[in-house]
């Protein structure tokens, strides 16, 4: 609710005594206690819901703070494999082993993000990005699949960079999310960042 509505809806028990009422107040007590009774109970509830917006809202944000660092870990963690595979990837190693190099779809794109908190909580702009960055993956972790199965070496180093500066994006995406969710930046700045790297994306 606007906080100005919320200012107006509580000067309204005030202005049902300001002197233009008196003569109706007068001639017509029961009547007026009755109003003042109606309006009483509207402000109430009114306020009652706009606190509780407050605190559902507040409740919200900080459940989405803790789920994107978890997230962040995740990724962060996934980075670091993205090492491991290639420093050994020249060694091309049996099946067993190639099973654990290969990168699959992070859990933050696969299940997280379709979260109903994600979904209400994140900005358009920011959803707009991971989206895209979501495809990217796919096409990466398809290309890879092919490049392992042909044991092509330079290809596969090519597909695991591209697959961690995906990561790195959406990590960055992360941080303007929390920072914006816990009042680091304001909208504002907010926005002109994240047109601003959605515009680089879709080039």
């Amino acid at each position: 609710m606007n906080s100005t509505f919320i200012i107006l809806i509580c000067l309204l028990p005030i202005l049902l005594f300001l002197n233009w009422t008196k003569p109706f107040r007068e001639k017509y007590p029961d009547t007026f206690g009755y109003i003042l009774s109606l309006v009483g109970t509207f402000v109430g509830i009114v306020l009652g819901l706009y606190f509780t917006d407050i605190q559902e809202n507040k409740s919200n944000k900080e459940a989405t703070v803790k789920l994107l660092q978890a997230s962040k870990e995740e990724l962060e963690w996934l980075m670091k494999r993205c090492d491991v595979v290639a420093e050994t990837v020249d060694t091309l190693p049996n099946r067993k082993r190639d099973k654990f190099l290969e990168l699959d779809m992070p859990p933050f794109f696969s299940e997280t993000l379709r979260s109903q908190i994600m979904i209400e909580m994140l900005q358009p702009t920011s959803i707009e990005q991971l989206n895209i960055i979501k495809e990217n993956l796919v096409f990466d972790i398809k290309m890879m699949r092919a490049d392992f199965k042909n044991k092509k070496v330079e290809e596969i180093k090519r597909d695991k960079a591209d697959y961690k500066k995906q990561l790195i994006l959406t990590n960055e995406i992360i941080d303007k999310e929390i920072e914006l969710l816990e009042g680091s930046i304001s909208q504002e700045t907010f926005d002109s960042i994240s047109t601003k790297n959605l515009r680089l994306l879709m080039e």
